[in-house]
């Protein structure tokens, strides 16, 4: 079993280790879904964010992932708070700096070897590697140090055998802190990304204080099909799935106040390898009966779900007094698809979950069709703002809810 607040804090040592943050937002009758999730993968040597937000009636989805690598960009011991005495933090980027990543807006051609990346701008420091991709172009620049002191985006040069190629620099950061005391409450989260490829700036600062228990993914926050204890190789997870946000949102220079009740996911220890990723069909819920609900069918090796065809799965579930439940659930695509122009991939948009032992029989279906975040070498994930609704124990329930597909 877990124990908080000690687990709220960095694990070192664990191969990988995530916070994310995610939700419903409402300013006034104007909808938001959103997404701030810092990721450390310490055995690949790399950690990375991810930043979303969803604008419902203006059907508009801003999205940036961005990798931060060592040994300027990223500390395996240093980028979260590891001592449970001391203020929590999660941090990945510089908010005062100007320099947060770069963007390949022409890829170029003719480069054999990767070209040398240089800043030209106000600050000092920043270093850079280009990595190509298998026709001559470039693939991505990855910050290996942002450097210091840029109050503006530089100019990004490129030079190499090949010619053409061209990049530009923006900003982006994520940070959460909170007290040691308690670090489930007054946790102040702030988020700026860069849409990819707009560059759109969208700005989120959010309070946030949990109420309620603490909710433990498999009941306990430990995998029990694992097959050891170590960080290794199991797998340790809780949520916050009550937590009451106020705050801002900033699209592009204007602000707007927001408020709502969010959820916050800390994953910790094994989660798959390059060879064997995991693969999942993840539907949150807050029902408005009280409970919380995360339902999860595992996509195995060489299974593709289907429209109209059932999945096992295992559903978490935890009431409004805190009593927490792990029981077989089956989740059922079906409607209508929606395939990404930037990835190719085709995702659902709409769930039936279903879970005999509570007599629940909930359709989960998006918001908002487009919100993904697409990746190279298959690594596109689907992170929307969805609604919920059906029976529970034969009484309508209703609610906000989360989506999540990677397969």
């Amino acid at each position: 079993m877990l124990s908080l607040p000690e687990d709220m804090y960095l694990h070192e040592g664990a191969p990988t280790e995530w916070w994310w943050h995610t939700g419903t937002l409402r300013a006034g009758n104007r909808v938001f879904g959103f997404e701030i999730n810092a990721a450390s993968f310490e055995q690949q040597g790399f950690a990375f964010s991810q930043i979303m937000l969803t604008d419902v009636a203006k059907q508009r989805h801003y999205q940036r992932t961005t990798v931060y690598a060592p040994p300027g960009n990223f500390a395996p011991t240093t980028w979260a708070q590891s001592d449970a005495s001391k203020p929590w933090y999660v941090r990945l980027g510089d908010p005062k700096n100007k320099l947060g990543g770069i963007q390949v807006t022409t890829p170029g051609s003719g480069y054999t070897s990767p070209p040398t990346v240089a800043f030209q701008g106000d600050g000092t420091g920043a270093t850079a590697l280009a990595e190509l991709n298998s026709a001559g172009g470039i693939a991505q620049i990855v910050l290996l140090s942002a450097g210091t002191g840029y109050t503006t985006p530089p100019k990004v040069t490129i030079t190499g055998d090949g010619s053409g190629a061209k990049a530009v620099a923006f900003p982006t950061y994520v940070s959460m802190t909170a007290p040691a005391s308690n670090p489930t409450r007054n946790m102040q989260v702030k988020a700026l990304l860069s849409d990819d490829p707009s560059l759109t700036p969208v700005t989120i600062d959010l309070t946030l204080s949990q109420k309620g228990r603490p909710f433990f993914v498999w009941g306990t926050g430990v995998n029990p099909q694992a097959q050891g204890t170590s960080l290794q190789v199991n797998n340790y997870y809780f949520s916050l799935t009550r937590l009451q946000a106020t705050g801002t949102i900033t699209i592009d220079g204007k602000t707007l106040p927001v408020e709502g009740v969010t959820w916050m996911d800390h994953e910790y220890g094994a989660f798959g390898t390059a060879a064997n990723p995991v693969k999942w069909i993840l539907q949150d819920m807050q029902l408005d009966n009280g409970f919380s609900i995360s339902n999860v069918g595992i996509v195995g090796d060489g299974q593709q779900p289907a429209l109209n065809s059932a999945m096992n799965g295992y559903a978490t579930l935890q009431s409004a007094s805190g009593a927490t439940y792990l029981v077989a659930s089956t989740v059922t695509p079906f409607g209508k698809t929606w395939t990404s122009k930037a990835s190719g991939v085709t995702y659902f948009t709409k769930f039936r979950v279903q879970i005999p032992s509570f007599g629940a029989d909930i359709v989960v279906s998006t918001l908002m069709d487009a919100q993904e975040f697409p990746g190279a070498s298959g690594g596109s994930v689907y992170e929307g703002v969805a609604k919920a609704k059906g029976t529970f124990k034969k009484t309508p329930v209703a609610g906000t809810a989360w989506i999540e597909q990677t397969f």
